[in-house]
């Protein structure tokens, strides 16, 4: 016998186990255990679900019902206005955008409680879902 598996004999340890560990290791690996351990949350856990749930439905609530059509149409202006030599419709342009990043900042806002994180985040959420907004006036809805 080598010197480890003396030892542990000695101690009255079982091979393969750690003296002293030994009643543990049995209880921990038991397949209810591990089962059980996997399928609860903690409150703080279902709360942060509960969260991002809520920023979901609040930004497509904000973003379909109340800002799409005017975004689109401030974006389509604008462009137009611009592609006319007036410079009003940089303005428009503006006011689209500021229009696309809204529902995004209000949701990223409720979903994790950092304001500058939300606020970042919707900035460049906002050039993309503008630029999918004019490109839906100009090649779906054919009004360019």
């Amino acid at each position: 016998m080598s010197a480890k598996k003396k030892q542990a004999a000695g101690k009255g340890g079982q091979r393969g186990q750690t003296p002293g560990k030994g009643t543990k290791r049995a209880q921990t690996t038991r397949r209810g255990d591990i089962g059980r351990r996997r399928s609860t949350h903690t409150p703080q856990d279902r709360w942060r679900i509960a969260r991002y749930l809520w920023a979901t439905v609040a930004a497509l609530l904000i973003a379909a019902l109340l800002l799409e059509a005017t975004m689109v149409w401030m974006l389509g202006v604008g462009l137009w206005m611009l592609a006319n030599a007036e410079l009003l419709g940089l303005w428009m342009v503006v006011v689209g955008y500021v229009l696309a990043c809204i529902p995004w900042a209000i949701g990223l806002l409720i979903a994790t409680g950092r304001f500058w994180l939300a606020m970042t985040h919707a900035l460049w959420i906002g050039i993309a879902y503008s630029v999918l907004g004019v490109l839906l006036l100009d090649q779906v809805i054919g009004l360019g």
